[in-house]
């Protein structure tokens, strides 16, 4: 057998244009490989996991308070033994046995320490037990084998791909090794071409990959070998539209779905829970929590944000009643997620037993999952090696099992579309290169990197070499990279280097080895012109590739191109006609509802005869939104302990034991790790805003009587087609009664400005407040009662009656603003039965638009569509495009251009 040699060759092709048996090509890795199966050493690999936690014990047993050690191991055990571990791999992978000559750093004296307590068969403590062995021990036990072993290798030659003093010094006594025992070595000769070298410099991949993919395109590709050193998601795109076959290389993510089920699931059993991360794992795809029972537990944390409280109880009791679903699983659900949630606190950290139990159902449900889903397999054999690694622990930390997990729970790679047989040579580097070809392609050549190598400072590397180890520098590793990466360039006749500048719209840095690569085999450099000038001569533009006449060509291929047709994309028409239907009336209307009919009634037709809505699990409040639910509901259990023991203002204390208590339910991320400073500013605002507004109503003469109160009236609107009963649901915020005996309402908000509320009350629009008022009284047009809002951010009240302060001067009375709101409603809903839906933001920027140009050429002030709806006495409403999740359906958010 001939064996070809190098140090980067692991995972290049055994061969391509001369295939034949009995020759191989192999790197590190692979040579061992193929010597352990001749010496008949080969053995079962041990995940790297798990020799970091049989050097934790190692460590454990080590640590005293006076170890080099000591602090860091306190602090992170799984990264302190990970670090130390890798260390100690690079020493004996270059043939360190343990042992020291003289006084040595304490990292060494720890090594030393670690190897001695593994080797000492003696000691009977579990901690003293063997490391199990790695690619770093297998070399040096091959050296002893090769000296000693009558086995045959059945190796003729060893064809070393770089001169034998470029290998590191272990491999060096390895080579030796092999020529004692009769292998013939030779080294491979140094290629003698001088490609063409041609760099392709693009703004982005997209643009790359165009003329890339049709490079590869104008030619049958026999003699071709395309590097990869970036995914080709985008590069197979455009493949496919010229008929080629796809690359297929996939981008290492931790973010694929499978790999997310065990990071997001131990991150959910500690407490207090993380209700958007819940999100998360209730809506994976293979998310072991059945889509029925899912679907339950969402619903519930888009109204409450939490765990504990009424709606997450009614969300378990509904799963419990489901008969697809049962009991049994209600319970497990509510203990996983809600009731057995496991300490973090330092002194009460669980034991790994008790993570183990904690984990047990979805151990359980993700293996009978596996059973049926392959894909899952793999997912089921890291968390048992997960579990594995914890159990044996005697405290567990979120830290701890976020280290342990990212140790077995690696990156994949997986195509979006697997590769397909193409008649070009694949590589991942260009030094896999090992046979002449005519043209290369290098796709990613920005992200091509040498191998990393450990950096030991040099009072180690002097102390190790005292025992014979002499380690590799990473000068050393990265000069024989970019020597093995240039005379892999001479294997072929055109190199062609694909650049971008961009990448996913952040700038990518230049490849060193450019310099190397143009110095060796660019054009040759004009007067004056350094190194700069030979790179800018061999760099072409995309802009550069054609000529006048359509003709591309690049790098030697060329391809005739014809011109397409202009074609400017058109925003959607913002007035949709979708024929009349009375099916399109409204059922019914609350608050919001006809705040939206009467801003954008193509965002209430999407909304509420359409059907589309924004997922659950997107819908969890959070911010503000979450913030402000939670102040109102603090208000409202406040009122309910006040109103039952005959008081009006509630004290501190009470307070806070109403918002400790509410915390768990309606804003639990508050509760996470990292957020005590944001808690404790959203605790202190509530806790003034609650004290304030009891007094402000007891300050104002106002007994306030319900909270959340529901209220009922039907609307009727006056329409070519007659009268439309519309009722009317709700609930106003807070209801009372002055000294008068005058029904008093105040809506509480909380807003980072309050100055569009002021406004409004100035502006007479409050149109929120007056529907309430009219829904609780009868008559058509709603009294002048007293109303305010409550900014629960500014502590205060906002109204134009004096019950709360000073009045805001009013421009408009509620009887007029109602009578204005049902006429605009009147319209709206005509319109809709018409058929007729306007998506109103784009509408006001054409009319703005228009408005403006003909204000410049006749001169006066431009009207807007507000000052119109007003003249013919209609209420005009913002649309709120701001929390409009259908812009790109109306033409609003879009490149039109």
């Amino acid at each position: 057998m001939i064996v070809e040699f190098g140090w980067f060759l692991d995972r290049a092709p055994w061969a391509y244009a001369s295939p034949g048996l009995n020759r191989v090509r192999v790197g590190r890795k692979n040579l061992i490989g193929l010597l352990q199966t001749r010496l008949g050493l080969t053995r079962p690999e041990v995940p790297n996991a798990e020799r970091v936690s049989q050097y934790l014990r190692r460590l454990e047993h080590l640590d005293a308070p006076g170890a080099w050690f000591h602090h860091s191991l306190a602090a992170d055990p799984w990264s302190t033994a990970h670090e130390l571990l890798a260390a100690r791999e690079d020493a004996v992978a270059n043939g360190w046995d343990g042992t020291l000559d003289g006084a040595a750093s304490p990292l060494l004296e720890t090594l030393a320490a670690a190897e001695r307590l593994g080797r000492d068969a003696g000691r009977p403590l579990a901690a003293d037990g063997p490391l199990a062995p790695s690619l770093a021990d297998d070399v040096v036990e091959l050296l002893a084998e090769l000296e000693s072993s009558p086995l045959p290798l059945g190796i003729d030659e060893l064809v070393l791909q770089h001169p034998e003093e470029t290998f590191p010094a272990v491999w060096r006594r390895i080579i030796g090794a092999l020529r004692r025992r009769g292998v013939r070595i030779s080294e491979a000769p140094e290629p003698a071409r001088t490609p063409e070298l041609t760099v392709l410099a693009a703004e982005t991949e997209w643009e790359a990959a165009e003329h890339a993919a049709r490079w590869l395109a104008a030619n049958a590709n026999g003699s071709t070998a395309v590097v990869c050193s970036d995914p080709t998601g985008v590069l197979d795109q455009y493949l496919a539209q010229h008929g080629s076959p796809r690359l297929g290389v996939g981008a290492r993510s931790a973010w694929r779905a499978q790999d997310q089920l065990i990071p997001l699931f131990f991150e959910l059993v500690w407490e207090p829970v993380n209700v958007h991360l819940l999100a998360e794992f209730l809506t994976l795809e293979d998310s072991p929590v059945k889509r029925r029972a899912a679907r339950h537990l969402l619903r519930a944390l888009s109204r409450e944000p939490g765990t504990r409280g009424p709606v997450w109880d009614a969300a378990i009791r509904a799963i419990g009643e489901d008969e697809a679903l049962g009991p049994e699983l209600a319970a497990t659900l509510d203990r996983l997620f809600s009731t057995g949630l496991l300490p973090e606190a330092e002194h009460r950290l669980p034991s790994g037993a008790q993570l183990v139990d904690a984990t047990a159902w979805f151990a359980a449900a993700l293996t009978a999952r596996a059973a049926a889903v392959p894909r899952l397999q793999p997912t089921a054999a890291q968390l048992r090696r997960v579990l594995a690694l914890v159990a044996p622990l005697r405290h567990v930390g979120r830290r701890d099992l976020r280290r342990i997990i990212a140790s077995v729970v690696t990156p994949g790679a997986e195509a979006l579309v697997p590769a397909e047989a193409a008649p070009w040579l694949r590589l991942n580097h260009l030094v896999e290169l090992g046979e002449d070809v005519e043209d290369v392609l290098w796709w990613g050549f920005q992200s091509a990197s040498a191998p990393t190598v450990r950096r030991w400072d040099p009072h180690d590397a002097a102390s190790l070499a005292r025992v014979g180890v002499e380690l590799p520098t990473p000068q050393d590793l990265t000069a024989l990279a970019v020597r093995e990466t240039l005379a892999a360039a001479a294997r072929c006749r055109r190199l062609v280097l694909v650049q971008a500048a961009q990448r996913n719209g952040e700038r990518v840095g230049p490849n060193p080895l450019l310099e190397s690569l143009v110095e060796r085999y660019g054009p040759p450099a004009g007067t004056g012109a350094g190194l700069s000038g030979r790179i800018e001569r061999a760099t072409r533009a995309p802009r550069q590739l054609t000529d006048g006449d359509g003709m591309w060509r690049l790098a030697g291929r060329t391809a005739r191109l014809a011109r397409a047709a202009a074609r400017r994309p058109g925003a959607p028409a913002p007035v949709q006609k979708v024929g009349a239907n009375p099916a399109l009336a409204p059922e019914t209307m609350s608050y919001s509802q006809l705040d939206v009919l009467l801003g954008c009634s193509m965002r209430w037709a999407l909304e509420r005869k359409g059907g589309l809505r924004v997922p659950d699990a997107a819908d969890i409040p959070e911010g503000s939104r979450m913030i402000g639910s939670f102040a109102h509901r603090v208000i409202e259990v406040l009122h309910g302990r006040l109103r039952a023991a005959h008081r009006a203002v509630p004290e501190d204390r009470e307070i806070a034991e109403v918002i400790d208590e509410l915390l768990p339910q309606l804003a639990s991320e508050l509760l996470l790790p990292g957020q005590k400073a944001r808690r404790l500013t959203v605790v202190d605002a509530v806790t003034v805003a609650a004290r304030e507004f009891f007094r402000g109503l007891e300050k104002g003469g106002v007994t306030l009587q319900e909270v959340e109160k529901p209220v009922a009236k039907d609307l009727q609107l006056v329409t070519r087609d007659g009268v439309l009963t519309v009722p009317v649901r709700g609930s106003a915020d807070a209801v009372g009664i002055d000294e008068a005996g005058r029904t008093v309402v105040v809506d509480l908000k909380w807003y980072s400005s309050a100055k569009h509320l002021r406004q409004k009350i100035k502006e007479g629009t409050a149109l929120q407040l007056a529907l309430y008022q009219w829904a609780l009284h009868e008559g058509e047009a709603p009294p002048d009662d007293p109303t305010a809002y409550f900014l629960l951010k500014q502590h205060a009240f906002a109204s134009a009656h004096a019950h709360f302060g000073t009045a805001i001067p009013r421009d408009e009375d509620p009887g007029q603003l109602w009578g204005r709101a049902v006429r605009s409603a009147e319209f709206t809903v005509e319109q809709v039965l018409a058929g007729r839906v306007t998506a109103t933001g784009p509408v006001e920027q054409a009319f703005a638009a228009a408005q403006a140009e003909a204000a410049a050429a006749e001169g006066g002030e431009p009207t807007t569509v507000k000052d119109a709806e007003t003249a013919v006495g209609r209420l005009y409403v913002e649309p709120g495009c701001r929390f409009c999740r259908f812009g790109a359906l109306c033409g609003l958010k879009g490149d039109y251009s």
